[in-house]
């Protein structure tokens, strides 16, 4: 019985392995196959609700850097500040563009900030952030299988 149960959470443990080196976390993709490409863990096309779970996980605990099981404004957007500046940083876009896109982008975060702390206590607890990502999960899962993969008929409102 021991046997059954860490082989069937092996796969599990690879996804979080994978998920830990793959860097900083990312939010969940309004597009069907960016929303793929960010949240496979193990590279086979889908993305499964364990796969998710677990990455959802990870990605919570590494931006909770003072580990209070909350994130505040400060990791939320700080978090988010840093894989812009990285991919602002790979941009060919000129100086004035980028600084535009930095504005535009870092007063988007302030403002999903706010609405991912749907109970205004000024910190985004678990539930809230797990919440976001399960609604979009759902949202990508249009054949209702449990799973996300480019089998999913993409909906109008979430082409790439």
């Amino acid at each position: 019985m021991k046997t059954r149960t860490i082989l069937a959470a092996a796969p599990l443990a690879l996804a979080m392995a994978v998920a830990l080196s793959a860097g900083a976390a990312h939010a969940a993709s309004h597009a069907r196959d960016t929303f793929i490409k960010e949240q496979d863990q193990n590279g086979d096309g889908v993305v499964s609700k364990d796969e998710f779970a677990a990455t959802r996980a990870l990605q919570f605990a590494r931006t909770d850097a003072d580990n209070n099981g909350a994130l505040s404004q400060a990791e939320y957007v700080g978090e988010f500040k840093a894989r812009l500046e990285k991919t602002l940083a790979a941009s060919d876009r000129t100086a004035a563009d980028r600084e535009e896109e930095r504005v535009r982008q870092m007063r988007q975060a302030n403002v999903r900030f706010g609405v991912l702390d749907s109970d205004k206590s000024g910190a985004i607890t678990r539930a809230e952030f797990d919440y976001s990502g399960w609604r979009m999960f759902n949202h990508h899962d249009t054949d209702n299988d449990g799973a996300v993969s480019t089998a999913d008929p993409v909906k109008e409102d979430q082409q790439d």
